[in-house]
Order: C-alpha cells, then sequence, then structure tokens
C-alpha cells in the first residue's frame, strides 16, 4: 500500500515538474544574470542606457515569480543612476505574464507622490509555443489619480498584439534566434492621445534583444538593443 502511495506522490510531482517547464520565460533564468541595453534615436546618437539584473525567483500561491532591478543611467554619465526600481514578471500554469508597471513614467509618477494614486493593470501575457501569425492578447493599465482639486487618468493600452516571425539578429552581445512581435500602443492623459507602434525582438530565457518604436505615421523613432550579457 505505502509503495502504490509512494508511485503516486512521484507521479503528481513529476506532473507539476512538467507542467512548470511547459512555462516559457522571456526573461533570464538565473538569478544575478545581468542585461545591459543602450538606446539610440533615429539617427543611431546614444540617447540612453539601462540595465536589468534577476534578483530572485520565488514560488508562491502556485505561481513563479521572478523580481528583477532595472536600473537606468543619465545619458551623459554611465556612473549616474537616474532611476532604478524592481519589475516582475510571473509564471502561471503554462503562461508567462509581464508585469504593466514597466509602461509607467517613473519620473512622471514622482510628481504625484504626495496624492492618492490608484493603479488598474492587465498584465501582458505570453502563451507557450509562440507561431509567426499568431495574434497575443492586449494589455492595460490605468492610474487615476486624486489630488483635491486636481484629479486625473491617464490609460496606456497595448493592443494588436501580433508574432511576426521567427528569426535570427545580431546585437553586440551576440546571435540570437528570436521571435518577432509588434504591437500598438495607445496613451491617453486627459484629453490627450498619443499612438505609437512598438516592433521587438525576444529570445527564451534571455528577454528583449531588441526592439524598434514608431510614430503614428511609420517614422521610426528610437532604438533599444541589448549589448551585453553579464552571468
Amino acid at each position: 500500500m505505502k509503495k502504490i502511495f509512494y508511485l503516486i506522490l512521484i507521479l503528481c510531482l513529476s506532473i507539476d515538474i512538467i507542467l512548470a517547464q511547459e512555462c516559457t520565460i522571456y526573461i533570464p533564468n538565473t538569478v544575478g544574470t545581468e542585461l545591459h541595453y543602450e538606446m539610440t534615436n533615429q539617427k543611431g546618437k546614444v540617447i540612453g542606457s539601462y540595465s536589468q539584473k534577476l534578483l530572485s525567483i520565488k514560488n508562491k500561491g502556485g505561481e513563479t515569480i521572478y523580481s528583477m532591478l532595472q536600473t537606468t543611467m543619465d545619458e551623459n554619465s554611465k556612473d549616474k543612476v537616474i532611476l532604478s526600481d524592481t519589475i516582475t514578471f510571473r509564471c502561471k500554469g503554462n503562461e508567462f505574464y509581464i508585469d504593466m508597471d514597466q509602461y509607467l513614467n517613473q519620473k512622471q509618477m514622482e510628481a504625484f507622490q504626495n496624492m492618492e494614486v490608484k493603479v488598474t493593470t492587465d498584465e501582458l501575457m505570453y502563451p507557450p509555443n509562440l507561431k509567426p501569425g499568431q495574434s497575443l492578447k492586449d494589455g492595460s493599465i490605468t492610474i487615476s489619480i486624486e489630488g483635491g482639486v486636481m484629479n486625473m487618468n491617464m490609460t496606456t493600452n497595448i493592443v494588436n498584439r501580433k508574432v511576426e516571425a521567427l528569426e535570427n539578429i545580431d546585437t553586440p552581445a551576440g546571435n540570437f534566434k528570436c521571435y518577432k512581435l509588434s504591437e500598438e500602443v495607445q496613451s491617453k492623459t486627459g484629453f490627450v492621445n498619443v499612438t505609437m507602434r512598438n516592433v521587438m525582438w525576444i529570445s527564451k530565457d534571455i528577454g528583449t534583444i531588441r526592439s524598434e518604436s514608431y510614430n503614428k505615421k511609420g517614422k521610426l523613432t528610437g532604438i533599444t538593443q541589448l549589448v551585453k550579457i553579464v552571468k
């Protein structure tokens, strides 16, 4: 009887491990790994840099939570930190989720630190086994700010997400096999609406390798690419 119990227990544990492995992540899978990025304008001039470091991997409530420290550097001094913030990612079942908080303008949010701020998000989700031509679910983040006579709502919607292709791409950090994705970013602050389009290349167990931003007229406005990986 005990043997049967242990066999069932081992089988259940094996199923849990298999299910966990089905979640494909698009960030580093080793704590301590650092990704270093460089941002340029449409003419190729460097306008800034930032890094992401995987701080921890924790299991909580049936989910796997990944915490990364994102550090943005001064464009004129690579030793001067402008902003440092922790962003989170998670695996639930076989789906990978990205915290929409990373779409917040943290410098802008500092102006509202003495006000009542409510943040509502609908995370970006990546299913397992991405395929060219596949459409992905939308994501959104809404910030409601109440400050006496000044009340404001800011909303960002990530829509029309699509897997465009599977291709290799080169950056100073190396050659990577990536999924090419496209998305439309619709931002609204009060009566001001801004629409832009992003194209990005993401790689399994690493993350974003390169991204390009375009305005609503289709003109390239900026490029971000991975320049170094530190393990």
